[in-house]
């Protein structure tokens, strides 16, 4: 890990790298929450100091849906999943029963829709700090659009994160192929015929059919757009605020 990190640091957007983590903590990790939580508590400063470097986000997005595939969902309360195609040992009855409290104990402390919503939180201190980098706005969409399928208890279908192939670490496609496959580029959405009143007018009325939770995500990513329209001078920061809302009224219109 250690050396993936000195990898990742010298040389910018090294897919290599983060896929050699990704898959150190698949084979070795055995994608177990404790770790999965720990690495997206020590990534955090690492991404936050390479706003550009898509590769270091993809690996954030890698971590918050395999703690997702990891999870299932009960009356708002997010418990580890350990059942799902894993052998289980063969134990004494209260061998098992302890085992099986302290899993529980531990498990309780996921709470994915708190996770999303800090990471989140992230996207938006660091447009706010660093304006005009993409990378950060593609981050934003694909953690949106896994807080929209959790708020709705929709099955996940799964996402194909591609590596960069750009050296400023443009996304290429970050989109789930099966649920958004008419938006398949970064923020390629200029081409939409709505104007910006018809996307809120469409909205408004799909906000009203939308779960509370999920309507005031919505509301709140709105307000956050308008913002960044109202005081950035920053062109490209500005283009990208207003894809982002092309993209939300697409991809909630599908």
């Amino acid at each position: 890990m250690d050396v993936c990190c000195e990898a990742a640091g010298r040389y910018p957007s090294n897919y290599n790298a983060w896929s050699h983590r990704i898959w150190i903590l698949q084979r070795l990790g055995k994608l177990d929450v404790k770790i999965l939580l720990d690495e997206l508590s020590s990534t955090r400063h690492w991404v936050s100091m390479h706003v550009s470097d898509h590769s270091g986000f993809h690996y954030r997005q890698f971590l918050i849906k395999s703690l997702i595939g990891r999870t299932v969902t009960d009356n708002s309360i997010l418990v580890q999943n350990q059942l799902v195609n894993e052998p289980t040992p063969s134990l004494p009855k209260d061998e098992k029963n302890e085992a099986s409290e302290a899993a529980c104990t531990e498990e309780l402390r996921v709470d994915l829709p708190n996770l999303l919503k800090k990471e989140l939180e992230l996207c938006t201190d660091l447009i706010d700090t660093f304006p005009g980098h993409e990378t950060l706005w593609c981050h934003r969409r694909h953690v949106f659009y896994l807080q929209h399928h959790l708020n709705n208890k929709l099955p996940l279908p799964n996402v194909r994160l591609t590596s960069v192939d750009s050296s400023d670490g443009t996304l290429n496609n970050s989109h789930p192929s099966t649920a958004v496959s008419h938006v398949t580029h970064a923020m390629d959405v200029d081409g939409l015929n709505d104007s910006c009143k018809q996307g809120y007018t469409q909205e408004t009325k799909r906000l009203k059919r939308a779960p509370i939770q999920d309507s005031l995500g919505l509301e709140m990513e709105y307000r956050f757009i308008d913002n960044i329209l109202a005081t950035c001078r920053d062109v490209e920061q500005s283009r990208f605020a207003t894809e982002y809302r092309k993209w939300l009224v697409t991809f909630l219109g599908q």
